[in-house]
């Protein structure tokens, strides 16, 4: 995991004018408290598009790299299916990425409300999106529903070859879904933090 870290490009098209707003007010405005909050606000702006450098903690193309910053809340077994749900919070890394290198075959986004991400209408009526890769020939998908602090689901991945930990989303909060195959072996566990482009999820023992 690299020490370093940037900016998402397009994220200075919102994060200039709101720094550029909290200097005018901070120079005609003698409110203490105020001027914090908006320092504060301006921080958390910045760190919504804030990219930190990460490399696989596994470069094996075997392993199955975590998408997001956040908890683990489940890992299910359906049928020949495993799904691994992970919670991502309001004050982790925003940045979505890509959990194997493979091929992008779809990749989609839903407008929708923002309910609290637990509500069951939240379920259908959220806004939400899915990426679909070819790893090898294994499908696996990430399906992302943002919650009641989202704004948006922008997404940055495009048809064709992607890399693993390659940006692929922003989720400001709200959960994401990883299914592989059954024969991809989870060695994450519900409760483990983990971080995206980083931490092995699992690995596949076809």
């Amino acid at each position: 995991m690299g020490a370093n870290g940037t900016f998402l490009a397009n994220g200075w098209r919102t994060i200039l004018p709101v720094w550029g707003a909290t200097l005018v007010v901070l120079v005609f405005s003698d409110e203490v408290l105020f001027n914090l909050l908006l320092i504060g606000i301006s921080a958390y702006v910045a760190f919504l598009f804030y990219l930190p450098e990460r490399n696989p903690f596994d470069i094996s193309s075997k392993a199955l790299i975590s998408p997001v910053d956040g908890t683990i809340e489940t890992v299910e077994t359906k049928k020949s299916e495993t799904v691994v749900t992970i919670r991502k919070s309001l004050w982790d890394v925003s940045v979505v990425r890509a959990p194997v290198s493979g091929e992008v075959t779809e990749c989609e986004t839903v407008h929708g409300m923002f309910l609290g991400v637990d509500e069951e209408k939240a379920k259908v009526l959220n806004e939400h999106g899915v990426i679909r890769y070819d790893w090898e020939g294994r499908r696996v998908e990430i399906s992302m529903r943002c919650g009641f602090f989202s704004y948006a689901l922008p997404l940055y991945a495009k048809k064709g070859a992607a890399k693993v930990a390659e940006v692929q989303a922003l989720l400001t909060e709200g959960l994401v879904e990883v299914k592989v195959p059954a024969s991809v072996k989870i060695e994450a566990l519900p409760g483990d933090r983990v971080l995206g482009g980083y931490s092995v999820l699992g690995r596949d023992n076809r």
